[in-house]
């Protein structure tokens, strides 16, 4: 990862939290910009259904947008699954082409919200994210894997290099 998309991507999930539901699944979401004016940049409910849900089940509940109020999708509407592959632990989804017109850090924020929650599926240790069978330009690595999200920063931890 290039140093200043590393330094971006600790300052926007600094301090991410999650609260813990009854299957221990979390679905992650934006933390809404309106209701917060410093915090984390992502958050995290309970996933709703059963504990070991398959990836069709945990992608479309994603898709189905927070309950909670302080919560936001990241994601443009109609984004859709067309289909998926586990190969050795690295998980490959193909989006449909809404999730093409993301850059930057509206980029960032939904790979790492998919990201965190399909890592906490059995088998999976990476993600790659296509829209359309293409991979985003602007993304300066294109295996994405949960820790490298930062989810705590503490003021007295030395800062990235």
């Amino acid at each position: 990862m290039k140093p200043l998309s590393a330094l971006a991507l600790t300052l926007l999930l600094a301090g991410c939290s999650a609260s813990s539901g009854d299957s221990g699944m979390q679905l992650y979401f934006r933390a809404d910009p309106q209701q917060t004016t410093h915090g984390p940049a992502i958050a995290a409910q309970p996933y709703p259904g059963r504990s070991q849900p398959t990836v069709d089940a945990l992608f479309s509940a994603l898709m189905s947008g927070p309950t909670e109020d302080h919560l936001v999708s990241p994601f443009p509407r109609g984004v859709t699954l067309l289909d998926w592959e586990l190969s050795d632990g690295l998980l490959t989804l193909n989006l449909s082409e809404q999730y093409g017109g993301l850059a930057e850090v509206s980029l960032t924020l939904a790979d790492y919200c998919i990201v965190l929650t399909m890592s906490q599926l059995d088998g999976v240790e990476s993600v790659q994210i296509q829209s359309a069978g293409h991979q985003a330009q602007s993304r300066d690595h294109t295996v994405l894997q949960a820790q490298e999200a930062l989810l705590s920063w503490e003021a007295d931890d030395a800062a990235p290099s």
